[in-house]
């Protein structure tokens, strides 16, 4: 079965968790928050997406994460690049090195059709569809708060899973 890997998913539900319109800076604790994600892992989530340049992040005071740009310009193809690397279908199916157009393994006409379906999809979906689906109902997670200076309740905060 193919399918992405949890930290793409956790990808995914991290930037649905950024506001799409002007740069609101979120903490890292809220995004993971919101997106069910433990914040060290977030962490290391978020690096790779601001090295792909899907994100912006500024550390300290007012600081935070937001989009580096709009959300109608981020594909699903872009995340998943960013967090699983170009090569990430892999060039045969069956994972054998010597499959290519001049030695084709049985399903090489086949992979090659899914794999270019499969990614025409994911770029040309993008990251303000996958919100708007969020904002119909189509999703579990909500939006942070609207300014990163805001800190949940001090009886919010599980104290037993600091890290």
């Amino acid at each position: 079965m193919l399918s992405l890997s949890v930290t793409t998913g956790h990808a995914i539900k991290a930037l649905n968790c950024l506001e799409s319109g002007s740069c609101v800076r979120h903490h890292i604790s809220d995004i993971a928050r919101c997106a069910e994600v433990p914040r060290p892992y977030l962490a290391k989530v978020v690096n790779l997406l601001s090295r792909a340049g899907l994100v912006t992040t500024k550390r300290g005071y007012r600081g935070g994460i937001c989009l580096a740009r709009p959300a109608n310009d981020i594909s699903l193809l872009d995340v998943v690049e960013a967090i699983e690397g170009k090569g990430w279908l892999g060039e045969c199916l069956l994972g054998l090195d010597t499959c290519n157009s001049r030695t084709q393994c049985p399903t090489h006409d086949f992979w090659v059709r899914i794999r270019r379906e499969i990614t025409e999809e994911l770029r040309t979906t993008t990251l303000a569809s996958v919100l708007a689906a969020r904002q119909c109902g189509n999703s579990r997670t909500e939006s942070p708060p609207e300014q990163a200076s805001q800190r949940p309740p001090k009886s919010a905060i599980k104290t037993s899973n600091r890290s």
